[in-house]
């Protein structure tokens, strides 16, 4: 996977005509604007529901704290800028810029390098098309047969009318500005964005998702090879549906704890989950181990947080962390096509 990256955005950088960073600039206003969006969503979706889904520190008859030691802001940045999918980034600018400087003795090099990129991804999504109803069958069957799975989760579905409803909320908003953007109507954003969600959702990991986003963004009118490097950094620093989840759960687990969660409380998780999400590995259920963190930097106790962390996981499993994958992705393949478009300010996104 991490070659196929590399490969593509070098090959998208070798063929890239104008200049990358204004082009970026306008996908990561998208970036942030969605983001931006899921704070707002969430935080209304918790004030107006304040449900009660777990139980009470007195109920699990918790007593005791432990310890949990907190990671600072500049280790999460650097984490964020040392993992594989950037470091894979990283090296695919690397190979665009050397392929662009061979374009004068060797003319035609970044074409054949994207003839090459397109031939990989092609058969990696036949791939992923086989190997989908594996994955599904699998992370199914490990969620139920975990201890308490099946009482875990009718214990928790209370939660899924706001959690799945609010980023419902978001994807629509998403694909209404971008309809808007982009000049086509409902019905053609849908059959273009489509394929990406069952991906996504089937999967439960961004990465994996990333060939079906290229397909995605060339649906909607961003060219293919242009879109490459933009949607891939979404992968990574682009996390709606996860900073949304992270904001949910948190402040539920808080108003579990009993802490007296008031709206400014809220924005500050929220925004404090726009931050974190950005450390969440494109793999799935990966971000849940941030949620610990995210309530112990609240106040509430480190039991209570393992507890939180622990009793979310099926359910996470078999389906939260699948609604997070597939708006994080689908806003990926929306930013950039829209960010392009600006760029171009053309009715296609790329004139051939």
């Amino acid at each position: 996977m991490y070659a196929l990256i590399i490969l593509s955005i070098g090959a998208s950088i070798a063929i890239s005509r104008g200049g990358m960073g204004p082009k970026f600039v306008r996908v990561l206003s998208f970036f942030i604007g969605f983001s931006l969006i899921g704070v707002l969503v969430a935080v209304l979706a918790h004030t107006l529901f304040p449900i009660s889904v777990f139980d009470t520190p007195a109920e699990l008859g918790l007593s005791e704290t432990m310890s949990v030691e907190p990671i600072p802001f500049m280790k999460k940045i650097y984490g964020v800028i040392t993992s594989p999918l950037m470091i894979s980034i990283y090296a695919g600018i690397l190979l665009g810029r050397s392929l662009k400087s061979l374009e004068g003795q060797h003319p035609g090099i970044g074409q054949q390098a994207d003839i090459v990129s397109d031939m990989f991804i092609k058969g990696f999504i036949k791939f992923l098309w086989i190997t989908i109803p594996l994955a599904v069958f699998g992370s199914l069957t490990l969620a139920l047969n975990r201890p308490g799975g099946i009482e875990t989760l009718v214990k928790l579905s209370k939660v899924l009318p706001v959690y799945l409803g609010s980023m419902f909320i978001v994807w629509v908003l998403m694909v209404a500005i971008s309809s808007r953007i982009l000049g086509h109507g409902l019905g053609f954003m849908g059959r273009a964005l489509v394929p990406q969600a069952v991906v996504a959702i089937a999967t439960s990991s961004s990465m994996a998702t990333l060939p079906a986003t290229r397909v995605a963004c060339d649906q909607l009118g961003a060219n293919a090879d242009e879109a490459t490097p933009f949607y891939t950094v979404g992968a990574t620093i682009n996390m709606v549906g996860t900073l949304m989840g992270l904001t949910l759960i948190s402040l539920y687990g808080m108003q579990a704890y009993g802490l007296d969660v008031s709206l400014g409380d809220r924005f500050v998780v929220a925004f404090q989950s726009m931050v974190y999400a950005t450390s969440a590995a494109g793999v799935p259920s990966a971000s849940i181990v941030l949620i610990q963190e995210l309530l112990t930097s609240q106040g509430v106790s480190g039991d209570f947080a393992t507890y939180i962390t622990a009793i979310i996981i099926t359910i996470d499993t078999l389906i939260l962390d699948r609604m997070r994958t597939m708006l994080n992705t689908q806003s990926d393949s929306m930013s950039t096509a829209n960010g392009l478009k600006l760029y171009y300010k053309t009715p296609k996104t790329l004139v051939d």
